[in-house]
């Protein structure tokens, strides 16, 4: 069996974490990407904290889903659902650390963001249940 869906989602989150990573290693000071900026660099300790928040935030929410996603996929569930869901949940999560890594603050973009989190959640939950009563 192929798990090509969540390898696809999988594959995009990880690239995202990546970015949020790195994001928070250069406003840290990372000599890694020290070369990018003038010195002395003065970062805001509120940036370095929304960055932080923004990549955590990710790391909480995607290895759950990720893990849900792909036991539905084994037990068979529609490609298109998990798509759906998949979809939903990406583009959430990329709102959401786009606003807390990269602005100062949008609250469309941080609502969105968790509403799209939220039914990419649910939609694979309403896929998950009939198939535990079954």
């Amino acid at each position: 069996m192929t798990i090509y869906i969540t390898l696809i989602f999988t594959t995009i989150l990880t690239v995202l974490m990546l970015v949020l990573s790195v994001r928070v290693l250069d406003l840290r000071g990372s000599p890694v990407t020290k070369f990018l900026h003038s010195s002395p660099r003065k970062v805001d300790p509120n940036t370095l904290e929304r960055a932080i928040r923004g990549h955590g935030n990710l790391v909480e929410y995607a290895p759950l889903f990720l893990i849900l996603m792909l036991l539905l996929e084994l037990n068979g569930a529609s490609d298109s659902q998990l798509i759906y869901s998949g979809v939903a949940f990406t583009l959430g999560r990329l709102m959401h650390g786009i606003v807390f890594s990269f602005m100062t603050s949008n609250m469309f973009m941080r609502i969105g963001g968790m509403t799209l989190t939220f039914i990419g959640f649910l939609s694979l939950i309403g896929v998950a249940i009939p198939m535990l009563l079954l």
